[in-house]
């Protein structure tokens, strides 16, 4: 932000007085247009600088972005960077969420960014997709350790349907999506309990007449159609059956001509992730406005198939790079318990067992954690929110007389690591590649107690956090692979050895639920539930995102507790304290001196954390 100036105020040294310059006034960020209002153009022109800036306001739900701000300051997250790089290669421009991530300003990410001659070129789809045997990633073998039934493990989603969607051009654009994605025609067999595997049935095999059901809502005031959802929701969730191929149900809450209508989507988690549902969506809704026209759907092309990205993890689990992370992993593995009494027992803590508990913090106080307090330490929202989890479970070890000893929490990402395939785009791959690695939180540099209480300064911890992810290799993807799929590696994991807390965090949501297509008000009706025996993975389950409220965004979180092993009083000290370190880390953002660079930030130079330190409080001491 520049200021013009007649001339520079000098002390009677003759030098430059800071004191007397002007206080920039710096305009508020633009809040993102309302629907009616947000006209984005489907693929931006002009230079590859102006199209990135285009690009990465539409996925932020911002009305501009600048060339030189930064796309993690401002919200951006690793799912979103997903999106930003398939609106990118379909805007005709080669780039890589590593890239992103390294380059994270529009400017910056332009000077690496080669544009494709001429209009972006379909792929033709990989031989390697289509029917045959389908090797499961690590995660879906996780899944098979568990034990118990599984047949309810889905993810479901309701979607506001704009007035006018007739059902029989709906089932059209559903079959269509059908018979583009392989995950969603994916067939398992279970011969012996824990031993899997699945293939991937013909175009055509599923059809969508048999997944989409009509549901007459005709007339319904609020209480009765959610009612209604309520119910359908329960019984789509009992009507899967991965064994017999059946993985996605539908239902269309028809509410009339002129009335918009609601669409129930759920699929199980062996097809898909929550990244696939930002492709399966979209597309959904592609199909449908084409059938409405009168034309067939052509979805954009699929980069790397279910099938080839999966075969590489067998041949990935194998390599080098990834055997030379056993240590690490084998070293992550938790010790005993810290919040609850006894580890799980699977007979004991099921779906059944569990108690969920929500939280939510307002627009005003989620703003920081945004912006301010990324720009502070040049790290990302996710950073933040960890290191919350770390501070509150950190003064608890602390109080029961374990301080210093850390703990290890489970960190579930998104699993997309193309560049580890030369030639991969998973942009528009369906499927749960989701990974799950160990992270031990050590705390060792600060006092969890004295940051909480504002005694000592929280930039310590935040910076011992953000590089301990930074850290993690590829994402962690090797902790399962290892683990999985890999026979000599698995053999030295113990099995019984299992952290007590998920982390899962989803990121930014920025569709409105005033959007047609979009998330519809209603979803908190959805009653879809696992199978009630089915075994707990941890004691503590915790997914956190930013969802749009009618303020602007608003940070929500989900504590799932075992609830006989889980104390429901525990977990409320515990969410409680999470939202109060949240606080104390924005309170820090804002006033903070103490904010700065990480060796993770400085790859041309090798300097410690402390070298850092001492030189930016040099710089500062000179100001």
């Amino acid at each position: 932000h520049y200021i013009p100036l007649t001339h520079l105020p000098l002390t009677p040294n003759g030098k430059l007085d800071r004191n007397a310059l002007p206080t920039p006034v710096i305009a508020a960020r633009p809040t993102p247009a309302s629907p009616a209002s947000a006209v984005v153009p489907a693929t931006p022109s002009g230079t590859p600088e102006q199209v990135l800036c285009a690009l990465m306001a539409e996925v932020l739900g911002l009305s501009a972005v600048a060339p030189d701000e930064n796309f993690f300051e401002l919200g951006g997250d690793s799912i979103i960077s997903i999106r930003l790089v398939s609106l990118a290669r379909k805007a005709g421009l080669t780039v890589s969420a590593r890239q992103i991530f390294q380059n994270p300003t529009p400017a910056a990410l332009a000077a690496l960014t080669a544009p494709r001659d001429g209009a972006p070129a379909a792929p033709v789809r990989p031989s390697d997709g289509g029917p045959g045997p389908l090797p499961l990633p690590p995660v879906a073998q996780w899944l098979a350790e568990r034990g118990g039934p599984f047949a309810s493990f889905a993810q479901a989603k309701l979607i506001r349907l704009p007035a006018g969607v007739r059902h029989p051009q709906l089932v059209s654009a559903l079959q269509a999506v059908l018979d583009h994605h392989d995950a969603l025609r994916m067939n398992l067999t279970v011969p012996r309990p824990g031993v899997w595997s699945a293939e991937i049935r013909e175009v055509g095999a599923v059809r969508a007449d048999a997944v989409l059901d009509r549901a007459e809502a005709a007339g319904l005031d609020d209480a009765a159609l959610r009612a209604l959802i309520g119910v359908e929701s329960g019984r789509v969730s009992a009507s899967f059956d991965p064994e017999a191929g059946v993985l996605v149900r539908a239902v269309h809450f028809d509410r009339g001509p002129g009335e918009d209508g609601r669409l129930l989507i759920a699929a199980h988690h062996l097809a898909v992730d929550e990244v696939s549902w930002q492709i399966l969506l979209p597309d959904l809704r592609a199909a449908y406005e084409a059938v409405a026209a009168g034309r067939a759907p052509a979805l954009d092309p699929v980069g790397t198939s279910l099938r080839g990205w999966t075969t590489h993890l067998l041949a990935e689990a194998q390599h080098p790079r990834r055997t030379a992370e056993l240590d690490r992993w084998l070293a992550a593995q938790p010790g005993g318990p810290l919040l609850a009494d006894r580890p799980l027992d699977p007979g004991t803590d099921t779906a059944a067992t569990a108690r969920s508990l929500s939280v939510r913090l307002s627009a005003e106080r989620t703003a920081p954690l945004l912006h301010a307090v990324p720009a502070a330490f040049h790290g990302t929202v996710g950073d933040t929110l960890l290191t919350a989890l770390a501070l509150v479970v950190g003064d608890r070890a602390a109080r029961s007389g374990r301080a210093g000893a850390g703990f290890t929490v489970d960190l579930e990402g998104h699993g997309r690591e193309q560049e580890l395939m030369p030639g991969a785009d998973l942009t528009r791959t369906v499927g749960w590649l989701t990974t799950i690695h160990p992270l031990r939180l050590a705390g060792g540099s600060y006092d969890p107690a004295a940051v909480l209480a504002g005694r000592e300064d929280a930039g310590a911890a935040l910076k011992e956090v953000k590089e301990l992810l930074r850290a993690v290799p590829d994402g962690g993807i090797g902790a399962g692979l290892l683990r999985y799929a890999n026979p000599a590696a698995a053999r030295l994991f113990d099995p019984s050895a299992r952290a007590e807390v998920l982390w899962n965090y989803l990121g930014r949501q920025t569709g409105r639920t005033a959007d047609a297509w979009g998330r519809a008000d209603e979803a908190d009706a959805l009653s879809a539930r696992p199978d009630p025996d089915m075994p707990l993975s941890h004691v503590l389950e915790i997914t956190a995102e930013i969802t749009e409220g009618a303020d602007g965004p608003e940070l929500t979180a989900t504590f799932i507790r075992a609830g006989e092993a889980l104390s429901a009083g525990t977990v409320q000290d515990l969410a409680d304290g999470w939202l109060s370190a949240v606080n104390a880390l924005a309170s820090w953002a804002d006033g903070t001196t103490t904010g700065g660079y990480t060796p993770s930030d400085l790859d041309l130079v090798d300097l410690d954390q402390d070298q850092i330190t001492m030189l930016e409080e040099m710089w500062r001491a000179q100001q």
